[in-house]
């Protein structure tokens, strides 16, 4: 059926609208991408560009540890069967025969806290009642107490807080010897005089149910032992992964630290031990990755016949503890055993013997970035390039990784290089260098 001229017309019109609907719609796309093409464009190369400025700061270089701490321990047996009474407190230095617990049998433990009870409030009231004499006893009660309060100052002073029981318990000892002091110079014709009879009476009647234990050697005193004591400082170097593991395994969280008013003992069995405190070591295991760069720095410090010291962080311990490392022990294709020893805090790890932390292998100052900003990395050489911003273009500059940690590295410049191609500080660069070209034009 042919169209007529009408209908032709007609359509004819609508494919001549649809063409300029087409038509204005295909420049209306060229205007705005004509309007937004170089904010695009800016968007993609320029405002996405993070920028930061080069600081200078300390950055450590750590790894986790697992490892045992190796002592100088001697046990402290019972010399017979009963009720051993602590008179020394955990942590304590004692020298070599002094007493540090009593023995007592079962039957005369109320007759013994008895006497203990009254000695110590008589000595109580002596002080307060006679707090005030003078003379050249007083004096030298006042030096004493002095010299110990002077100590107290300098461990105050330099940080280092782990005698701070031994001061106590010597000015313990010191106070009561003056009470004793001024108590026999008094007599029994004394106001106490009742009481000075009293104690005597009780005196004699526990002395023979009473036996001194004393020390065999000089050391620090503990009343917890975990089974490992048998370990010698001649057998650090024999420890292993599993010895480590197992130590840890079973730890427990009570409380070692603390002198039990009262030990009930047998003839022969063990109480408690004596730590000579003035070496002890720390045997652990690292990653293989982090001991051979320990090995590396090791092997330079002995070609130059120097000591590697280090420091260790012990979890539940405030202080870093200063180390020596000795040697390596045994090795997988994971980790390596390392064996370090140490002279100080040895009293505030008393209480551990499986321990876990962190050896910080160095602390360098220098310019901190993110490792992200460093393209072109050699880890043979251990350079990299930074893109700094000179006059808002982008410039690649060569430099050294001296550390790197996490996320962040230290680095440095490389010797020889031109002044104008060095990095400063203050120096603008970009945190991430993806797709940024040399001398690319950078909108701050």
């Amino acid at each position: 059926m042919q169209m007529t001229k009408s209908q032709e017309r007609n359509m004819q019109k609508k494919k001549k609208k649809k063409r300029n609907r087409r038509r204005l719609f295909s420049l209306l796309v060229l205007v705005l991408m004509m309007i937004y093409m170089p904010a695009l464009w800016n968007w993609l190369f320029s405002s996405n560009t993070e920028i930061a400025v080069i600081k200078t700061a300390t950055l450590e270089v750590t790894t986790p540890l697992s490892g045992v701490i190796i002592r100088k321990e001697q046990l402290l047996i019972s010399p017979g069967s009963g009720i051993l009474i602590p008179t020394v407190s955990y942590g304590e230095k004692v020298g070599a025969n002094q007493e540090v617990a009593t023995l007592i049998n079962k039957e005369m433990k109320d007759l013994v806290e008895n006497y203990r009870q009254m000695e110590i409030e008589l000595l109580k009231r002596v002080i307060s009642e006679y707090e005030t004499a003078t003379g050249s006893d007083r004096k030298i009660w006042e030096e004493a107490i002095e010299k110990q309060i002077s100590k107290l100052t300098d461990y105050s002073n330099s940080g280092d807080l782990s005698d701070l029981g031994s001061i106590r318990n010597s000015m313990d000892r010191v106070l009561e010897a003056r009470a004793r002091t001024i108590l026999e110079s008094l007599g029994s014709n004394s106001r106490f005089g009742p009481e000075i009879e009293e104690l005597e009476r009780l005196k004699k009647s526990q002395a023979k149910s009473v036996q001194s234990i004393r020390s065999p050697a000089s050391g620090v005193v503990s009343y917890y032992c975990d089974g490992y004591e048998s370990w010698t400082p001649d057998e650090r170097k024999a420890i292993t992964f599993k010895d480590i593991d197992e130590v840890l395994a079973d730890e427990t969280g009570s409380e070692k630290w603390i002198t039990p008013p009262e030990i009930e003992v047998r003839s022969e069995d063990h109480y408690g031990k004596l730590v000579t405190n003035d070496e002890a070591w720390l045997v652990f295991y690292i990653s293989k990755d982090m001991a051979k760069e320990l090995q590396v720095m090791f092997e330079k410090q002995q070609i130059n016949e120097k000591q590697l010291e280090l420091q260790v962080e012990l979890d539940g311990m405030n202080q870093r503890i200063p180390v020596i490392i000795e040697g390596f022990g045994e090795s997988d294709g994971n980790k390596w055993v390392v064996v370090a020893s140490m002279t100080r805090y040895i009293e505030l790890t008393m209480d551990m013997r499986g321990v876990t932390g962190n050896l910080i292998l160095q602390s360098v100052s220098g310019m901190k970035v993110p490792l992200e900003s460093l393209v072109n990395i050699n880890s043979v050489d251990q350079t990299a390039d930074i893109i700094v911003i000179d006059m808002s273009k982008a410039r690649y500059r060569r430099v050294r990784i001296m550390a790197k940690q996490d996320y962040y590295a230290i680095i440095e410049n490389l010797a020889g290089v031109d002044e104008e191609e060095l990095v400063n500080i203050f120096d603008l660069y970009i945190v991430d260098p993806r797709n940024i070209e040399e001398g690319q034009v950078i909108d701050l």
